[in-house]
């Protein structure tokens, strides 16, 4: 399907906005049910990535609907597009390997694939990088949102310093929530919710995240800084309709940033600490809410869940 078809098509879903409604009623799914499925190589966000020459392992992929958003979109969740430490890679989907005069430089890719748990419902994938260590993710579909539960283990002689995972939402086949003047995109600061274009426009900047003690991945320390430090370890975006509303949080997050402008992205990376020893595993866990409600709301549920917890 081409771009310009998808979008018409979703025009045509947003000018007849009794057919969900009727999908419901005939009993296809109850509202804002969340479906979870490994995510396939092909749509408006493959062929973008294709033209673009920007082409990454899509295996570790997840693909991420409810029944709010028009029938032909979704959340592409590239749940690992880094994972990584401050010399070395565990993962990179990038095809060829980003950082090749850093990390990526001896980096060896190895193809890891999902395990459906339950079609639909669970996702989860244990793999493990030889020499180095190992991760693992379980992606669990509820009512609302999606529980997100990630480990990184090392297996190295030494301490892993610095531990980075990019977790990707993508919103590039989502027009209800995608976002290209940053507009709808939020950030806590603390005292209010902050549209990011309003605090310092569009292009991409990393937003350091209270409690990562300032850390900013090894990949992206030549990227613009925001001039706010984000309070909450969520990233809020609001739906076109303003009724509904995204977001991604974690326990601990070390940045906040996205890419409006192409992929129509958005982060809040995980952060496990400044160092994980030689033989231990640390854990996160975190959510992708898909609600009923604005971005307030969002935020409420993740306080609610998310309130004082932190891994650092």
């Amino acid at each position: 399907m081409t771009r310009r078809k998808f979008l018409k098509s979703s025009a045509m879903v947003s000018a007849a906005p009794g057919i969900l409604g009727q999908l419901s009623s005939a009993g296809v799914a109850p509202e804002n049910s969340v479906i979870v499925k490994p995510y396939k190589w092909e749509g408006p966000y493959a062929e973008y990535r294709t033209e673009q020459k920007a082409l990454h392992d899509w295996r570790l992929c997840a693909d991420v609907r409810t029944n709010w958003l028009g029938p032909c979109e979704r959340i592409i969740l590239r749940t690992s597009e880094i994972i990584g430490h401050e010399t070395g890679f565990l993962y990179d989907d990038h095809f060829p390997p980003s950082e090749p005069e850093g990390r990526g430089k001896n980096y060896q890719h190895i193809p890891f694939e999902w395990q459906v748990i339950k079609p639909g419902a669970e996702l989860f994938t244990d793999c493990t990088v030889p020499k180095v260590g190992g991760f693992s993710m379980r992606l669990t579909a509820r009512e609302d949102f999606l529980d997100i539960h990630l480990r990184v283990r090392n297996h190295m002689r030494q301490p892993m310093q610095n531990a980075d995972w990019a977790f990707c939402a993508v919103g590039f086949e989502s027009p209800s929530i995608a976002d290209s003047e940053d507009a709808r995109t939020y950030l806590f600061d603390g005292e209010r919710l902050r549209a990011l274009g309003s605090i310092a426009g569009r292009d991409v900047r990393i937003y350091k995240v209270s409690g990562a003690h300032g850390f900013i991945p090894v990949g992206h320390r030549a990227l613009p800084v925001g001039p706010v430090e984000a309070k909450a370890s969520v990233v809020i975006i609001g739906a076109v309709d303003g009724s509904h509303s995204v977001a991604l949080g974690f326990e601990q997050s070390d940045s906040i940033y996205g890419d409006a402008k192409g992929n129509k992205c958005f982060h809040a990376d995980p952060y496990f600490g400044p160092v994980i020893n030689t033989g231990e595993e640390r854990k996160l866990r975190g959510r992708l809410y898909m609600i009923k409600g604005d971005a307030g709301e969002a935020f409420r549920r993740y306080q609610q869940d998310f309130g004082g917890e932190s891994q650092t």
